[in-house]
């Protein structure tokens, strides 16, 4: 398996799609993959009988036809091992939360600085949940501004994984921080997808919130 992070963008702009394209080529640790100026394009290569491989979709959300959010579930399920890192001018929090429960990895602005891009990217691809700065005060004011529920179904360890998860640490340093074996944490992060019925580590964080669970 190749250690380089394999990425597709999806971006109408051409300048910007090609300052992403120069950072992925100027890192040593990505790889460029593919450029689609169309969600329509992209999904239709996905479904192709030879779709490309990539662990990263820097998906934009204002592309020409469809919002690009329309395309995260067909993209989750025709390419279910690239994580979806959206990155926008949308600074609107409604779509935001949106993002985050359609299961997308990251949500971060196009302002961000280069090496924000690339730690983002390097961040999702280790099963990290990144949110911009911009946003993540207003995020968090609305998810925890909602009624929670009394029962957690969560045990304590559980709780303790997933608050670490999303204060921004990695498995592998939740694993060092709580003195587990990454293999623990992997199953703890598991049962956390199965109880709160979500598929990804960003979704997990956002329900858990919304739930007063963390």
């Amino acid at each position: 398996m190749s250690d380089l992070i394999r990425i597709i963008i999806v971006e109408d702009n051409a300048a910007y799609a090609k300052s992403l394209q120069d950072i992925i080529e100027l890192t040593d640790t990505l790889t460029y993959i593919q450029h689609y100026s169309k969600g329509e394009d992209c999904l239709k290569d996905l479904q192709s009988e030879h779709p490309p491989q990539a662990d990263i979709i820097l998906l934009d959300l204002h592309l020409p036809g469809n919002n690009g959010l329309t395309f995260v579930p067909s993209f989750q399920r025709y390419a279910p091992n690239s994580r979806i890192l959206v990155l926008t001018q949308n600074d609107d929090y409604h779509t935001t939360l949106e993002a985050i429960r359609l299961g997308v990895s990251g949500y971060i602005l196009k302002d961000a600085k280069l090496d924000e891009i690339r730690t983002a990217i390097r961040d999702v691809h280790q099963g990290g949940c990144v949110l911009d700065p911009q946003l993540s005060r207003f995020v968090l004011k609305t998810l925890t501004s909602i009624p929670t529920e009394k029962e957690n179904p969560l045990s304590k360890r559980e709780v303790e994984v997933l608050e670490l998860l999303a204060m921004g640490y990695v498995k592998k340093e939740v694993a060092s921080q709580l003195d587990l074996s990454y293999r623990a944490v992997a199953l703890y992060t598991e049962n956390i997808y199965k109880k709160l019925q979500v598929p990804n580590v960003a979704a997990a964080i956002a329900t858990a919130i919304r739930k007063g669970l963390i």
